[in-house]
């Protein structure tokens, strides 16, 4: 068996974090805020959860919840972003992600972004983003988006083949969809679409047709994902993932044809043609501050992970028992211990493809050719990572590879290279069991 045949392909960023979970020190709330108290407001991006979807796609990995007393969920996210209206601020990129946040009725979604602006101060050059289907996009809403200052669309496209949409369970036709397009590039300064790979049946020339259409529309930014064969979708219990070698080629071939058009990619699955800064990603990789609101939300302030309830039910649930007890804040706050945030964040840099080695040096003292020292030879040796003045840099193999080298990276400096890399295409409970403490450092 080939290195790569055994080598875990891990296609998740959330995968990179696994190994950090079982050291992770819980935290109430209250003591976050006195924490941001003491370092003073706190600024940076916002992002807003709405779970609800109509769709039925079937390689959705997320949960979501259809779009039921939608109103009242929306309220209950104005209350949580006023309780933190006086310790964050302003907010320099929101981001409204699900779900299907256009799944809202236009009062709804008026109220929500009135509600945020009166809760924050949101810059006058803030990249203010929302995602949406081309089903669920229509122009009232465009002209209703625009003038709540949305200036950054991402659409979940997938794919134009009509055929692998009615696979992944897309409900609008390929000329629906270009339509919709051509019509929000109109309307919008950057709109941007993900697309799919590794897909059942998907061919090259399938991809490429897709990557052509996205360019000739004029697409600012195009993610590139693979598609994660989660036992808990149907598509996975259909089909089994095509061969690496076949993902790979493909990869291969998308990136060569977007360089080729003027795109180049600003993290490992996200290629812009220079307009789109996907600011948003920014803050995230980087460790900066991203204030999580809304069931399933996840933030990272003061290094700290925020996690929320991933149900609108038990978000409401929370919150009503933290009202008077904690002024209507909710949220389970997991602290990084300070001796692991220069690991965290040279981990979490992979996402940009390269990692700047004098940073955590000046910053913490941290020294990457050390810590990772047989993660990086190894990957040197593959063609995965090349070092050129101080920068650990990945190549176009080593993009395809980086969520699974930065895991590798977090399990060598964690726990001396042993135990096992965990993939959201594993079963939720072999996940769980993993992550407790003390699982992943027996091996």
């Amino acid at each position: 068996m080939s290195d790569s045949e055994s080598r875990k392909w891990l296609k998740s960023h959330h995968d990179t974090l696994f190994p950090f979970l079982p050291h992770l020190k819980r935290r109430g709330i209250s003591w976050l805020f006195e924490r941001i108290m003491e370092r003073g407001r706190e600024k940076g991006a916002v992002y807003v959860h709405i779970p609800f979807c109509r769709g039925k796609c079937t390689f959705c990995i997320l949960t979501k919840e259809p779009p039921v007393d939608t109103s009242r969920y929306v309220n209950m996210l104005l209350e949580e972003a006023r309780a933190w209206s006086d310790y964050f601020s302003p907010v320099e990129t929101l981001y409204v992600g699900g779900g299907t946040p256009t799944s809202l009725s236009p009062e709804e979604l008026r109220l929500l972004f009135n509600g945020l602006r009166d809760a924050f101060h949101i810059e006058k050059d803030a990249e203010v983003s929302i995602e949406t289907t081309a089903t669920e996009l229509t122009e009232e809403k465009m002209n209703l988006l625009a003038e709540l200052g949305v200036n950054r669309v991402s659409v979940g496209v997938q794919t134009f083949n009509q055929g692998l949409r009615q696979l992944l369970g897309r409900r609008s036709s390929v000329k629906e969809v270009i339509k919709k397009l051509n019509s929000a590039r109109e309307v919008f300064p950057l709109l941007t679409i993900d697309l799919l790979y590794d897909l059942p049946g998907q061919r090259k020339r399938d991809l490429i047709a897709d990557l052509q259409i996205a360019t000739g529309i004029g697409i600012d930014g195009i993610s590139l994902y693979p598609l994660i064969y989660s036992p808990r979708t149907v598509i996975a219990r259909q089909f089994k993932p095509p061969p690496l070698e076949m993902a790979m080629d493909s990869f291969r071939t998308a990136k060569s044809f977007m360089e080729d058009n003027g795109y180049h990619h600003i993290n490992i699955n996200h290629f812009s043609n220079g307009r789109d800064e996907f600011r948003y990603s920014t803050y995230f990789n980087s460790l900066g501050n991203v204030l999580g609101l809304g069931a399933g939300a996840t933030g990272f302030i003061a290094d700290c992970f925020i996690k929320h309830p991933s149900k609108s039910e038990e978000y409401s649930q929370d919150r009503d028992r933290d009202r008077d007890r904690d002024k209507g804040r909710v949220g389970t706050v997991f602290n990084v211990p300070e001796k692991l945030v220069p690991a965290l964040w040279c981990v979490s840099q992979i996402q940009y493809g390269r990692i700047d080695i004098e940073e955590p040096r000046r910053r913490w003292g941290f020294e990457p050719l050390e810590a990772f020292a047989s993660t990086i030879e190894k990957c040197v040796d593959r063609g995965e990572m090349m070092i050129v003045r101080n920068i650990l840099e990945l190549t176009t193999e080593g993009i395809f590879w980086a969520n699974t080298i930065g895991a590798e990276m977090a399990m060598e400096y964690l726990y001396k290279g042993r135990g096992e890399l965990l993939s959201l295409e594993d079963n939720l409970s072999k996940i769980v069991s993993r992550v407790m403490p003390g699982k992943i450092r027996s091996g």
